[in-house]
């Protein structure tokens, strides 16, 4: 990838290379194991993980849980529970994000698989998209929780009393020192920064693989449309095949056996199936390396963005906390719009399948190839939500990010009759 002035040039055969900003950040953080060393320097770097996430991210959600004994109403509650509830589902999502990560690094060198290669012009287009999504998707959330945690720290400096940028509990009083408190400060700040950056690197994992699965589902959607159609001579890759691709040099011999024994057409049918097979393949790991992260997110988004709403709307609250409340909401409410914003794109583009059939050149197939191509309609007749949970189970699509919202707001509006009684 080439960068001029944030404006990403792809190289359509690297799709890793989309989740770039990602990895620096996780392999700095100590939550991205170096895949190619030896045993030893991957403990020492797990030792370093753990270390980080134990001062910076243990040891600050302690804090703020010590805070809960000096509460006093609803309001002192929102004022700890907004931040607190994001600590904990975070300290819960990195565990499991660290558990599984030999499963999520095999996911990110599955993407650079020859089978997801494009293979005609109008192929590139959807690959290329994605890449770009997952891109923008991390700058965006990437600057907009600068400028909260920016709001965060310039909110203090408007109060008389010293204040820390979040409510916790020290063991110290650091009212009467301007020492102790210039270091709690610093320890949050860093907590705060580090605590932003674990969430949007991880968060745009899931978001960012499951934005490939869609472009992959729409590249297939171009070769059923070209199934029986002439194949102008562009068809050919750019990059030679990998060696160690042992998956695609399979896939391909079985292609051109069918080719050989019934026909051209009957194979392009076969490698739109063995395509289709392996892309749900692919969704259903990535939805199972992180369905519980991401139901822990949805479900602690609700109480959240009560708590936050609550907090914006208080009486005592400075230009300073508003803007700051104003930009957590919308990093919280970006996070789990762009779950279900993606979900509902791969049930919108899999439902579309049939239509693309009817492009084909089907009236042109003969009895076996007719009979291959309702074979591969009826895979794709059935529906395709991505569902996340296992006990319970949420569909991320747009519909169930309007039920979050109506829930927070039904929270807040009887909280708020609490606290005018």
């Amino acid at each position: 990838m080439k960068l001029n002035k944030l404006n990403p040039r792809w190289d359509a055969y690297n799709r890793r290379d989309s989740f770039w900003l990602q990895l620096v950040c996780l392999k700095y953080l100590g939550l991205w194991p170096p895949e190619n060393s030896d045993q030893a320097t991957r403990k020492r770097y797990m030792v370093y993980g753990w270390t980080l996430r134990i001062v910076f991210l243990h040891l600050y959600a302690l804090t703020q849980a010590l805070y809960f004994k000096d509460v006093k109403d609803i309001n002192d509650i929102a004022n700890a529970l907004f931040v607190l509830m994001t600590q904990v589902t975070l300290i819960y999502k990195l565990e499991k994000f660290n558990y599984n990560i030999s499963r999520i690094q095999a996911c990110l060198r599955k993407l650079n698989c020859t089978l997801y290669h494009p293979k005609q012009r109008e192929e590139y287009g959807p690959v290329l998209r994605s890449m770009s999504g997952v891109f923008w998707l991390m700058i965006f959330l990437m600057f907009v929780a600068i400028f909260t945690i920016i709001m965060w720290l310039v909110s203090p400096a408007f109060d008389k009393d010293r204040r820390l940028p979040v409510p916790a509990w020290f063991p110290v009083d650091y009212h009467r020192s301007s020492t102790v408190y210039g270091v709690l400060f610093l320890y949050q700040t860093i907590g705060i920064v580090m605590s932003a950056t674990y969430n949007f690197s991880t968060d745009t994992m899931f978001s960012g693989l499951m934005l490939h699965v869609n472009g992959q589902i729409v590249r297939l959607g171009s070769m059923v449309k070209k199934i029986g159609h002439e194949m102008p001579s562009e068809r050919q890759f750019l990059k030679a095949t990998a060696e160690s691709d042992e998956e695609w040099k399979e896939m391909r011999s079985r292609i051109n056996h069918h080719s050989r024994v019934y026909g051209k057409t009957y194979a392009e049918v076969t490698e739109c199936v063995l395509f289709h097979k392996d892309i749900l393949c692919f969704s259903d790991e990535v939805q199972d390396i992180f369905q519980g992260s991401i139901f822990a997110q949805v479900c602690a988004s609700v109480i959240i963005i009560c708590m936050t709403l609550l907090q914006a709307t208080g009486d005592d609250v400075t230009m300073a906390d508003l803007l700051g409340c104003a930009f957590y909401l919308l990093v919280m409410t970006s996070q789990v719009f762009i779950f279900c914003y993606v979900g509902n794109e791969i049930s919108y583009t899999t439902d579309k399948f049939t239509e693309f059939v009817g492009f084909s050149n089907y009236f042109r197939f003969d009895k076996l190839t007719s009979q291959a191509i309702i074979f591969f309609m009826q895979m794709t007749l059935k529906d395709v939500h991505i569902k996340v949970g296992s006990v319970l189970q949420v569909t991320l699509n747009l519909h169930t990010f309007l039920q979050i919202m109506k829930l927070s707001y039904s929270y807040l509006a009887v909280l708020q009759s609490m606290e005018s009684k």
